[in-house]
């Protein structure tokens, strides 16, 4: 895959879905809370109350209210994007109850932030150790294992052990299906998405699922699962374009040119309308994908694919002259490229035709 589409309790294109640390490969992350909630779904750790006044003597309560303050000093922390500080309080915490599977979490997610991923991978598998049921800390231990290189039996086993709990959580579903969709087992992978849909129909759930199966060559269902994204995608441009340019390939031309109707209507870039007219050419319509064409280069004069395709269109109406003049510019624009090579070598070809 090229993008990832999983999702994280704290981060979910072909670009790649990942494990929506989720689509997407699908931005990374932002501040714990917002990322819980908008993210798809792990729950938060519980907080236990802040012991103010534990009563004298008691070296228990003393512990555990020195453990809370340090707690809550190291998610502020967190939350104002100072890891390094909330390490600090995170480890005192961690010193005072070392059970505490809150702070092991975060303490995970401070390590994630410096780049500590074994730091993170430890700190989650306590967290986990303590309490088996704390769905975040299992989305991203999990999203650790999606990450390039990708480790995805293990990841398997930590969602799977994580479903047995919620087992009706959208996030958990679609993480454990990009897993096996990294290990070629479209089934596995199809019954995951298909329960994440149930739970909660989204877009990104729809995209990921879609791009599984294109990656998979599973075309049909691909294209349908794909079309259902597109529908609920808002004005998303690089989902759009994403969409449009698996569309392509799946053979859904009509599709892939409404994917770009809606991206050009957003931001109109040379690619989405040389996409645009190649689809268009595959419905048989050559004018408008000529016209694609002609309008990337005024866009983009220098975009090496725009003068290709137009040389081909022109070569297919048998305007000869005009061919070898656009795929000239190709050749030129192109350079090293595949695209530049393939022009010079069609000019060549039409010129010796000529002779």
């Amino acid at each position: 895959m090229n993008e990832r589409w999983f999702t994280r309790a704290v981060w979910t294109t072909t670009s790649r879905p990942a494990a929506q640390r989720v689509l997407g490969a699908m931005a990374l992350a932002a501040c714990v809370a917002t990322c819980a909630i908008s993210c798809g779904g792990a729950q938060e750790p519980q907080r236990d109350p802040l012991l103010a006044d534990p009563p004298e003597g008691s070296d228990a309560a003393a512990s555990k209210g020195a453990s809370s303050t340090a707690l809550d000093r190291g998610i502020a922390y967190i939350k104002n994007e100072k890891y390094e500080e909330a390490k600090q309080h995170l480890l005192e915490a961690i010193e005072h109850e070392p059970g505490s599977a809150e702070a092991h979490y975060y303490l995970g997610l401070a390590n994630e932030k410096t780049n500590d991923r074994a730091g993170a991978e430890a700190s989650y598998k306590k967290a986990l150790a303590s309490d088996p049921k704390l769905e975040a800390a299992a989305l991203n231990l999990a999203a650790l294992y999606l990450d390039e290189p990708p480790r995805p039996d293990e990841a398997i086993a930590v969602l799977s052990k994580a479903i047995e709990q919620a087992p009706d959580r959208a996030a958990l579903h679609q993480n454990l299906g990009y897993a096996y969709g990294l290990k070629g087992d479209v089934a596995s992978a199809s019954k995951h998405y298909e329960a994440a849909l149930k739970a909660e129909d989204t877009a990104a759930t729809r995209f990921a699922y879609g791009a599984m199966l294109f990656e998979a060559k599973v075309l049909d269902r691909a294209a349908a699962e794909l079309r259902k994204a597109l529908a609920a995608t808002g004005d998303d441009v690089a989902t759009i374009a994403t969409i449009g340019r698996m569309l392509g390939p799946a053979k859904a031309y009509a599709d892939c040119v409404a994917a770009f109707d809606r991206a050009i209507k957003l931001k109109p870039e040379a690619e989405f309308h040389v996409r645009r007219g190649t689809c268009r050419h595959e419905l048989g319509d050559e004018p408008g994908a000529r016209a694609d064409y002609q309008a990337a280069i005024k866009v983009d004069p220098r975009f090496a694919a725009a003068h290709y395709y137009l040389g081909l269109s022109f070569l297919a109406d048998r305007k000869l002259q005009s061919a070898i003049a656009a795929l000239t510019e190709a050749g030129k624009h192109g350079g090293d490229t595949e695209i530049g090579k393939r022009a010079r070598a069609k000019v060549k070809e039409l010129s010796a035709r000529q002779k």
